[in-house]
């Protein structure tokens, strides 16, 4: 049976020269604590077998530890059987696929067959169009492709005729779609169809919308009023793999954040140098760990160290955007008593 290592708790107190900070070592306290430390220490099966077990408890960092380490392996299929099994049991929405940073262990996925992010401009054209057939058509036919339309003004005749045909001839072609700020193209449409002179281009970009989002009641009820409009029969409704609508891409924050990425492991404490460096120069910090992997339970005092030199000079820490393996980490190990964490996911 493979040894969990033992931990070091920090405990805080102000006292007469500043804080005090006592370590106690101990047992984890729970199987997330435990399966928090399996990770770090690089026993990544056996945190997986252990969260595993937890499902059952409904404890939802388990859910969410899981769906962090899925990601990391690049594992979509056991994400997105996670991801069903989460919803029904949660009755909410799960955590969205993506792609997590490679974490340098195992190979590359090659160029063809990683996700392909389409982003249309403010106007779209003929033009716009034919450059999202061309991505589509340049990307690998098993590959997820993304098309970001949260930027779309402007619909004209052209655009909206060329963009229906291609979504349309995506969805026979069974491709495997994601899309972004739809629901600000869907308004755009609903707004050009009330009006007086509204063009039928229009009303069908918004019925092939619906049916690739697989919105049939929608679908249904729009075009039982493009019959009465134009008295022509419209597009029926096809049963096929809806697409998955993702959360537009937030603006790069405008901060002046320390970005580290990988896996923080002895090996590589040149990465925690790099926080030593920025915090010489910064008065507040604030380190940005959405590309860090894994921080190896044999950095984290080093890493402890660091936190606290930053503290002894009177400078505010937030660590932010790290995933759910390391927030747990992080708490178990009394982190979050020296830094305001702002993990990827809000528990």
């Amino acid at each position: 049976m493979e040894s969990t290592p033992t931990e070091t708790l920090l405990t805080m107190e102000m006292g007469s020269s500043g804080i005090v900070v006592e370590e106690n070592s101990g047992a984890p306290q729970s199987p997330v604590d435990e399966a928090a430390i399996l990770y770090a220490s690089n026993q990544v099966e056996a945190a997986e077998r252990m969260l595993k077990d937890m499902l059952a408890t409904g404890d939802r960092r388990a859910w969410l530890m899981l769906f962090d380490l899925y990601s990391i392996q690049n594992r979509e299929k056991d994400f997105e059987k996670l991801a069903l099994d989460y919803a029904v049991r949660f009755e909410s929405s799960p955590p969205v696929w993506q792609k997590a940073h490679g974490n340098g262990n195992g190979p590359a996925k090659t160029q063809q067959t990683e996700a392909a992010a389409l982003e249309l401009p403010g106007l779209l054209d003929k033009n716009a169009a034919a450059t999202l057939r061309a991505g589509i058509a340049a990307t690998d036919k098993k590959a997820v492709v993304l098309i970001n339309f949260s930027r779309i003004e402007i619909v004209d005749e052209s655009g909206a005729d060329e963009c229906a045909k291609i979504l349309s001839d995506a969805r026979k072609a069974k491709r495997k779609l994601q899309v972004s700020g739809v629901d600000r193209l869907i308004a755009l449409l609903q707004d050009l169809n009330r009006a007086t002179l509204s063009r039928t281009v229009h009303w069908l970009l918004l019925l092939e919308l619906y049916q690739t989002l697989g919105q049939e009641a929608l679908f249904e009820d729009l075009a039982v009023d493009y019959a009465v409009r134009f008295e022509v029969s419209p597009p029926s409704w096809s049963a096929v793999q809806a697409a998955v609508v993702v959360p537009s891409a937030p603006a790069e924050p405008v901060d002046d954040a320390l970005c580290l990425s990988g896996e923080i492991t002895p090996s590589t404490d040149s990465v925690l140098q790099q926080f030593g460096s920025y915090a010489a120069t910064h008065n507040e910090l604030l380190v940005d760990l959405s590309k860090v992997t894994r921080v190896d339970y044999g950095s984290v005092s080093h890493f402890i160290s660091v936190l606290m030199q930053c503290l002894g000079s009177g400078k505010p820490i937030t660590l932010r955007g790290h995933n759910a393996l390391i927030h747990e980490l992080f708490r178990v190990m009394g982190i979050d008593q020296l830094a305001q964490l702002l993990p990827r996911h809000p528990v």
